[in-house]
């Protein structure tokens, strides 16, 4: 007799079945990514990404000084003539700190010393000769800051008793330290006189162009503003002085400017001209920088740090990379620190030092 087969197997093969349906359930569910921190404290950032995203900094931190500058302003002038000496009032409205400029032109060489009073700097003399070398015309030029209490005049002399005429005028936003940033003179012989480029290295000069023309007076520069116009009297061995001014905004070399005589007269001339620095004011930093790489960054925070205080912070916004620093001291070095951020996070700090003097 034949036995059948116990007919507990397929049983066990349903349990088996059903225990590896578990086990896949349980590897399946192992195989998913944890919860993590690192996503917790990344969803605010744009993508949302798992990984932990490094808030970068900017970079090329640097820090450019600055140097605000006055506008030169014309006071006043005043004219005289004179026999061996000249004497010359100082223009109404001068005031303390006021730069005055003076021409002293004399007939004749630069071979007779002139003697400026107290307190005037000499910028330069020059004369205009005739083709045999005799002579015809001088003008020096000279600066004085004034003062408190301040002569009403100013008296300066020849060692000969040659004719003299010129005159003073008084500007105001003009350096007192180094008032003429350049000066230069040209001379010829004819009807018109040329003034000489001179090359300047500061904006913001005014320029002052002077004239001495023998048996003749000319009109200040053409685009000059006209400050006067002398002669030395009415004879025939009489010579004439201009001067104008007018403002040149940039650096470099400066246009050059015909006087033309109002007659046909051909003479021997002279024309000077000086650029007259303007006065600093209080020095400021440009900041500059590159971008952070992170896109996402809110924008920066600076601080600024001198003598041990720290100053800030502020905060620009994203897309920024320049910012300014004004109302600084000269001669004092300060740093700077910028770094990004975004919300909580912080960048490293990149930055960078200037020592300002203007």
């Amino acid at each position: 007799m034949s036995r059948s087969m116990p007919r507990s197997c397929p049983v066990r093969r349903r349990h088996l079945s059903a225990l590896v349906a578990a086990l896949a359930l349980v590897v399946a569910v192992m195989a998913l990514p944890p919860a993590s921190a690192v996503f917790t404290s990344t969803t605010t950032n744009p993508t949302s990404t798992l990984s932990a995203d490094r808030l970068q900094p900017p970079s090329g931190l640097t820090a450019t000084q600055s140097c605000s500058t006055a506008t030169i302003a014309h006071v006043g002038s005043s004219t005289s003539t004179g026999v061996g000496s000249l004497v010359l009032q100082a223009p109404p409205g001068t005031s303390p700190g006021d730069l005055l400029v003076a021409q002293v032109s004399n007939k004749g060489g630069g071979t007779a010393a002139l003697t400026a009073p107290a307190g005037w700097t000499s910028i330069r003399r020059d004369t205009a000769q005739r083709p045999d070398g005799v002579p015809q015309v001088t003008s020096a030029l000279f600066w004085r800051v004034a003062v408190t209490g301040e002569p009403s005049s100013a008296t300066f002399t020849t060692t000969s008793t040659v004719d003299m005429v010129g005159g003073i005028a008084t500007y105001r936003g003009v350096s007192t330290v180094d008032p003429v940033n350049a000066s230069g003179s040209r001379t010829g012989t004819g009807t018109t006189a040329t003034t000489p480029s001179v090359n300047t290295t500061t904006a913001a000069t005014m320029l002052v162009d002077f004239t001495g023309k023998w048996q003749d007076d000319l009109p200040a520069p053409a685009g000059t503003q006209q400050r006067w116009r002398f002669t030395s009297g009415a004879s025939t061995a009489h010579f004439g002085v201009s001067a104008g001014d007018v403002a040149f905004a940039g650096t470099g070399a400066t246009p050059t400017r015909n006087a033309a005589s109002s007659t046909t007269y051909s003479s021997e001339w002279l024309a000077q001209t000086i650029a007259l620095r303007p006065a600093s004011q209080q020095p400021a930093a440009i900041l500059n920088w590159t971008a952070t790489p992170s896109s996402w960054a809110t924008g920066y925070k600076g601080e600024r740090v001198a003598g041990g205080v720290v100053y800030g912070p502020t905060t620009v916004p994203c897309g920024t990379t320049t910012a300014s620093d004004s109302g600084l001291v000269n001669g004092t070095t300060y740093t700077y620190r910028v770094w990004a951020y975004r919300g909580s996070w912080e960048s490293e700090v990149v930055s960078t030092s200037l020592t300002t003097s203007c």
